[in-house]
């Protein structure tokens, strides 16, 4: 198997975060860049995945239906149309 070198520019935060997961995990940029490759070969796509860290408007609504949860003041719907009712009134 014939070898290439791919030079690119990164973060130093960046890199030098990745290369301490890396380490923990026994690996090198190289293995981990070939098997990234290879998977983008195989799905011919990039996939990006976003933290599951919700926002502020997100956070306010959680806090809102805790406090209606902890005072009692909710409505259950039995039915979907039960609830489709309320809403439409």
């Amino acid at each position: 198997m014939s070898q290439a070198v791919i030079n690119f520019k990164i973060d130093s935060k960046l890199k030098s975060e990745a290369k301490e997961v890396l380490d923990e995990m026994g690996l090198n940029f190289s293995v981990a860049i070939n098997a990234y490759l290879k998977k983008l070969i195989i799905e011919k796509r990039i996939e990006f995945t976003v933290p599951e860290i919700p926002n502020a408007r997100l956070r306010r609504s959680i806090r809102n239906a805790e406090k209606l949860i902890k005072s009692g003041k909710y409505t259950v719907y039995k039915t979907h149309e039960d609830f489709e009712k309320a809403l439409l009134s």
